[in-house]
């Protein structure tokens, strides 16, 4: 399963970053990328979710505090454990993979392509700011 998921979340390299976008067609933010794709494998519930909200649902299921070398696992950033404001997948090979480069002030495809921001693969520490990450249960592993 992790195999599907990385892959799927790396064919949205490109999609563009929209403050509160949940999907592939109008664009992501940050939680709105990670949703989506762990809910296409049913790894999350429906709702309404932040990178805060996040990690403290997987921090509850979460196996180890370490990436796994297939992917699929989530980076956490912010000030603190109790404040964190945003989130990225893991791809394996050290990388990670999500919506960034915008903000609240990010509201169209026209501003994120002015701006970069869209979906994009770094390296997890591309942020100082990282404050966890969270080996996330896959089902039949």
């Amino acid at each position: 399963m992790r195999e599907h998921l990385v892959n799927l979340a790396l064919k949205l390299v490109g999609c563009p970053y929209i403050w509160g976008g949940a999907n592939p067609w109008t664009g992501f933010d940050c939680s709105g990328f990670v949703v989506w794709v762990y809910q296409v494998f049913g790894l999350l519930p429906s709702g309404d979710w932040t990178a805060q909200g996040l990690y403290e649902h997987f921090r509850q299921v979460a196996a180890q505090p370490e990436m796994s070398e297939g992917g699929g696992d989530l980076i956490f950033y912010g000030k603190s454990l109790e404040a964190i404001t945003h989130v990225m997948l893991t791809v394996g090979g050290d990388l990670c993979v999500g919506a960034s480069g915008g903000d609240k002030l990010c509201t169209t495809t026209e501003i994120a392509q002015r701006r970069g921001a869209m979906v994009k693969v770094k390296r997890p520490r591309y942020r100082s700011d990282l404050v966890a990450v969270l080996r996330v249960p896959m089902p039949g592993k």
